[in-house]
């Protein structure tokens, strides 16, 4: 079983928690959960994940896809979003940020599976 380190940043509880027993389900080390981007950039940063799944829509000032970025350039931690959101403007944005991957909701385990484990490989051949 892959034991990769997640963090999900998802502020909606009752997805996080899904989302988590899914992960666990597929062979996953969830680290955390977090529903801010604020408190996701602390937690990357205490924690190093292998993988940040993060929702684009988020409570607090920062949203997804500014905590993905930050993530991303301090802590080069690969973020993948899990989100409801594909008009074109937010693709754009997310664009900027260089996602390891990008599922829309609602989504099968298989879809997260093979989209962790691709961004995994990809971290992976980065080093």
């Amino acid at each position: 079983m892959n034991r990769a380190k997640i963090l999900i940043v998802e502020d909606e509880r009752e997805v996080a928690k899904s989302l988590e027993m899914r992960l666990k389900k597929l062979g996953f080390s969830v680290v955390g959960q977090e529903d801010t981007g604020e408190t996701a950039i602390k937690k990357a940063d205490e924690l190093r994940p292998d993988i940040v799944l993060m929702d684009i829509e988020l409570g607090g000032k920062m949203d997804g896809v500014q905590a993905a970025d930050y993530i991303r350039k301090n802590y080069r931690i690969p973020v993948i979003y899990l989100t409801a959101l594909c008009d074109t403007k937010t693709l754009g944005r997310v664009g900027t940020t260089a996602p390891y991957g990008y599922i829309l909701k609602p989504f099968k385990d298989d879809e997260l599976r093979t989209v962790i484990e691709i961004a995994l490989e990809i971290k992976a051949n980065k080093k």
